[in-house]
């Protein structure tokens, strides 16, 4: 059974309530700031409450700690988790610079425990068939993908608390914030990638960061790919937590098929069905927490979902090198912004 403790009470509510549908995994203490919420989230989930995440480190009976607070607090949190020989899952993105996740993964190494990073995109039925058909090869050899992001966010939404989601250097940004989950989505589809060439700007918000970006991706299989990332679009679909619907969608195509996904439906679907690899298993993982779980379990298991140790930094180095590109001018090579830390 692995134990988790939740630091976060508002975006970690919603994981407590995933953790409630693991068989594998139990809920020990929530962690938050707001002692009446926090202490109504414990209720509620039949837990402990603390106020302090140190207090979860100090305990024998935690084994995981999930970090769902703002960017720019995963550094310093998953650092001493680590330390004091915890797991740690940490919401999307993993953190808000190439420096902090390397120092994030460094300390893990050093611990000897995961570090994980949630896409919740990878655990979508849809998202998972094209992926699946991929590994088994029934695409065959990659040529292009396409990947979209696209939502509204109004002003509010960049200024509410210490602004962090306007400000690239505390986590903000629709790169990093939003674009995330499609950068992580074209590297579990098309792997590793080579080097990018973006550009970005400024259009519909009084922020410092980028809130719109375009972008050409080649990967190290010599596939390619155009991403697009906004907080400017107006999608039509119902509105979510922070604002309007988002637009996620997925295309891929290679030698001998083609799919799309959109959200969780499966929109275009010319695959062959006939494998041409091993078969992988038909359905993903609940979660993240049945997903790590399942692999402390067994250590020799192999996860198709799981973003854990060196692939929790890619999709960092991934957004840096937009970053760099846009600021630049020019194709930017990922080796170009690997760290100090990455030494095995």
């Amino acid at each position: 059974m692995m134990r988790v403790g939740i630091v976060g009470t508002k975006f970690g509510e919603s994981r407590c309530r995933m953790l409630a549908d693991v068989p594998e995994a139990k809920l020990v203490a929530v962690c938050g700031r707001d002692p009446d919420r926090t202490l109504a989230l414990a209720g509620r989930f039949g837990c402990d409450a603390v106020l302090d995440y140190r207090q979860l480190l100090e305990r024998a009976d935690i084994d995981v700690i999930g970090v769902y607070t703002s960017t720019d607090m995963h550094g310093e949190i998953a650092a001493a988790a680590a330390a004091a020989g915890k797991h740690v899952i940490v919401s999307k993105p993993t953190a808000v610079s190439v420096d902090e996740g390397e120092a994030m993964l460094a300390a893990a190494r050093a611990a000897g425990v995961r570090l994980v990073v949630e896409f919740d995109t990878r655990y979508m039925a849809a998202p998972y068939r094209i992926y699946k058909a991929i590994a088994e090869g029934r695409l065959g050899k990659l040529i292009q993908g396409d990947y979209v992001n696209k939502c509204h966010r109004g002003q509010a939404y960049y200024d509410e608390g210490n602004r962090w989601r306007a400000i690239a250097e505390l986590g903000g940004g629709c790169l990093l914030n939003q674009g995330v989950h499609a950068i992580d989505h074209l590297l579990w589809y098309q792997g590793a990638v080579e080097g990018v060439y973006a550009l970005t700007g400024v259009f519909a918000h009084d922020i410092p960061a980028e809130d719109a970006a375009s972008a050409v991706v080649r990967f190290c299989n010599g596939s390619l790919a155009t991403m697009t990332v906004t907080t400017t679009y107006r999608s039509g679909l119902p509105d979510g937590r922070y604002g309007g619907g988002t637009l996620k969608r997925a295309q891929v195509h290679g030698t001998l098929g083609s799919a799309t996904t959109e959200g969780d439906a499966v929109v275009n679907w010319i695959v062959p069905e006939d494998a041409v690899a091993a078969p992988i298993p038909e359905r993903p993982p609940l979660n993240v927490f049945q997903d790590l779980a399942l692999s402390l379990a067994d250590p020799a298991r192999r996860s198709h979902t799981l973003v854990v140790d060196d692939l929790a930094l890619e999709t960092v180095y991934v957004t840096a090198a937009l970053r760099r590109s846009a600021a630049s001018g020019r194709f930017v090579a990922i080796e170009e912004v690997v760290g100090k830390h990455v030494a095995a």
